[in-house]
């Protein structure tokens, strides 16, 4: 019977839970507690615990020590001893004060909206404990101060400096940006509406605009994506490229080491391009060189998922070894996102085509063309790929040529 007992108890204290010895600490604000109790329970596991020291009288002799600004009482419990501080020193509500960093134009404007409300938070934060008490709390009073400025200014470092005297308390936290900084601002526009050429002198100009980003945190940036967007988007439709056409501008920021912007610009009504073209392996064609213009009446209709929004066209092509010149007069519809079909009329050789063309706005896409005459039986076709703004190659095939199989490369101005 006795064996029994004696395996039973040993199980039962097997599966008890283990109480872990830990005091606990009253009368500190719950920020700081942690730092309180993790520092008294270092302290109480050091003292010898035999019948000839007085264990809570020695946590109370070092805790009155470690804590000034608060007295210290230690009441012996069952296992673990209960600590109470209570205040002994004034409480000064502290004045903080944030030291801007240098900032330009709309970063120094976001700064000093975020951080509206932040000098409240902290002071409140370190007035809830004695003055004297910030000469050893002050690692466990930055920890919170940081999430209040991540909370408000998020990816920024600070350094918090404090300033006691017997009438007041100063605090002063001055702002750099963490290593994750903007260190560059690339725009791409694309549009079918505004000549390469002016997208290009629109990408020049906004890069000097943007240079106030250069040097901020990531994460901040990231934060004022939506502010980005609109003055980009304003910026834009102030020039008069833009709003003489009346184009409709969308932007998109997307914040990292090298931010990129990408705005459309496109008009709902005017479509608008120029270009030159060569030949290589066609005998028989020529440089060239186009103007396309297509015009969008203000209605469109949308059913079963697909896209009909009209467009009449006129394109004019010139060659530049005679300056001889092929007009063509069309319509077309947008059928799905970039993918147009229609019918055109060709002269002077009087003719008509069918036209099927995927011709995707943005740059490194591929892109195709086909025209068929059901009258001549020709056909013409290309795929292409667009390298950047400017340029693109595309294996070409012209059904009524001697040499039907080649390359043609477009200069997009």
């Amino acid at each position: 019977m006795a064996k029994c007992f004696s395996l039973w108890a040993f199980i039962l204290i097997l599966i008890m839970p283990l109480k872990s010895e830990a005091l606990t600490v009253n009368g500190v604000p719950e920020w700081l507690r942690g730092a309180v109790e993790r520092s008294l329970n270092a302290v109480w596991s050091e003292i010898p615990n035999d019948s000839g020291t007085d264990r809570e009288g020695t946590l109370s002799l070092v805790a009155s020590r470690l804590f000034t600004g608060y007295d210290v009482k230690v009441k012996a419990g069952r296992e673990d001893p209960a600590v109470f501080l209570y205040e002994r020193d004034e409480f000064i509500r502290p004045d903080v004060k944030i030291i801007f960093p240098e900032l330009r134009e709309m970063s120094l404007n976001w700064f000093s909206n975020d951080i509206s409300g932040m000098s409240e938070e902290v002071s409140e934060i370190a007035g809830s404990i004695p003055q004297s008490a910030l000469t050893w709390a002050d690692n466990e009073l930055r920890l919170n101060v940081s999430k209040i400025v991540n909370s408000h200014l998020p990816g920024w470092d600070f350094t918090q400096q404090i300033y006691i005297s017997p009438e007041k308390t100063q605090i002063n936290l001055s702002f750099r940006p963490s290593a994750q900084m903007v260190l560059a601002v690339k725009p791409s526009l694309y549009s079918r509406t505004v000549p390469v050429m002016f997208q290009s002198d629109l990408e020049a100009k906004l890069i000097p605009e943007l240079s106030p980003l250069i040097g901020m945190p990531v994460k901040w940036v990231e934060k004022h994506k939506s502010e980005i967007e609109e003055y980009v988007k304003k910026s834009l439709e102030d020039r008069n490229t833009v709003e003489n056409l009346k184009a409709n501008v969308t932007v998109d920021f997307r914040a990292g080491k090298i931010s990129e912007i990408e705005a459309g610009i496109d008009s709902k009504n005017f479509m608008f391009s120029v270009w030159v073209s060569a030949y290589a392996g066609i005998s028989g064609r020529y440089p060239e060189a186009g103007i396309f213009f297509g015009f969008r009446p203000l209605w469109r209709m949308v059913e079963n998922g697909f896209n009909f929004a009209p467009e009449i066209y006129a394109e004019m092509i010139f060659s530049l070894d005679d300056f001889g010149f092929t007009q063509r007069i069309g319509g077309r519809f947008e059928l799905i996102n970039n993918f147009w079909a229609g019918a055109e009329f060709q002269w002077p050789d009087s003719d008509y085509y069918f036209r099927i063309q995927y011709i995707p706005v943005k740059i490194r896409r591929p892109y195709a063309l086909w025209r068929y005459s059901p009258s001549g039986s020709n056909h013409e076709a290309a795929i292409g790929y667009k390298f950047d703004e400017h340029i693109s190659i595309e294996v070409y095939y012209d059904s009524s040529g001697e040499d039907k199989l080649g390359l043609r490369g477009t200069w997009h101005l």
